[in-house]
């Protein structure tokens, strides 16, 4: 795993550049998840301005599109990890076909610590 920390959004922008030229091809789905720090799935209507401003951006950086629902294999995951917690019934990541984060043989992941919050870039 890769560690980087980031104040601004134009070395977060370099980053997931050089991370979906890197890891994208057509067949490749993006995914854009918001996850509480115990990792439990939020709503972009549960987090605070600065977790709003970060999906917006990943939004405008990427080809993400609503459609896709099931995280597989060779799939780009974009965790945004906001330091609210959360006990509702929705883990954040759940990977078809496999229970776990940690069993899905992940192939890259670099965590970017942004303002106060967390994304991880994560290839399946």
């Amino acid at each position: 795993m890769t560690y980087l920390e980031s104040e601004n959004l134009i070395t977060l922008k370099e980053e997931i550049n050089k991370f979906q030229s890197s890891y994208l091809d057509k067949n490749t789905k993006i995914h854009i998840v918001i996850q509480s720090i115990n990792g439990y799935q939020l709503e972009l209507n549960e987090v605070d301005e600065s977790i709003r401003e970060l999906y917006s951006f990943i939004v405008n950086q990427t080809s993400f599109s609503l459609n896709n629902k099931d995280i597989t294999k060779n799939d780009l995951v974009y965790l945004i990890t906001s330091t609210k917690l959360s006990f509702s019934n929705n883990q954040s990541l759940e990977i078809k076909n496999v229970d776990k984060l940690e069993e899905s043989g992940v192939q890259k992941n670099i965590e970017i610590k942004y303002k106060k919050n967390l994304l991880n870039l994560i290839k399946v």
